[in-house]
């Protein structure tokens, strides 16, 4: 059966708490819950069409174990206007963040068709999104306006990689 799949770092403790925070104020102050689809803020790497998902998350786990955990630093916001509106904290790119992407990358190639072309190696920007699919360009004026003094920063740690499923009904799950 074929799938839509995506392969992400799930955050965690405070960090993951903060991020939470801005997907509530999203909700509230905009009406915006179209991240909320999957239920953990994460930050993804590539996705695509896969007929064997079992086969890559045991591919998947393996890589893994060949990238010792390592951190990256989050900071301040950043904004998409294409394909569709989208709030986001920025990523720093660092070394390690980079050679683990391109494998997450490759190993995709060989397990999926379709892969996301806004994730390949020369397209990908790391971000945690905080609001997309339902953010009108004028909310984001809007919240741009009204946090331009405020930056977020702090550092994640990058310890897994997590399989996630993307169904028909707009829905996330984890495999």
């Amino acid at each position: 059966m074929s799938r839509t799949v995506g392969v992400a770092t799930l955050l965690s403790g405070e960090e993951k708490l903060e991020v939470l925070t801005y997907w509530n104020m999203f909700e509230i102050d905009f009406n915006s819950t179209g991240v909320q689809s999957f239920d953990s803020p994460n930050f993804g790497y590539q996705g695509g069409t896969c007929e064997d998902a079992a086969s890559l998350k045991k591919d998947l786990e393996q890589l893994w174990a060949a990238h010792p955990s390592f951190e990256v630093n989050v900071d301040g916001f950043g904004y998409f206007e294409e394909p569709s509106p989208v709030v986001y904290l920025k990523i720093e790119k660092n070394e390690r963040l980079a050679a683990l992407h391109k494998d997450v990358h490759q190993l995709l190639e060989q397990h999926c068709e379709n892969l996301f072309a806004l994730y390949a190696p020369d397209q990908w920007v790391p971000h945690i999104t905080l609001a997309m699919g339902d953010i009108s360009p004028e909310d984001i004026q809007i919240f741009k306006k009204e946090y331009h003094n405020h930056a977020p920063a702090f550092t994640q740690k990058v310890d897994h990689l997590a399989l996630v499923e993307f169904k028909k009904d707009g829905r996330v799950e984890l495999l």
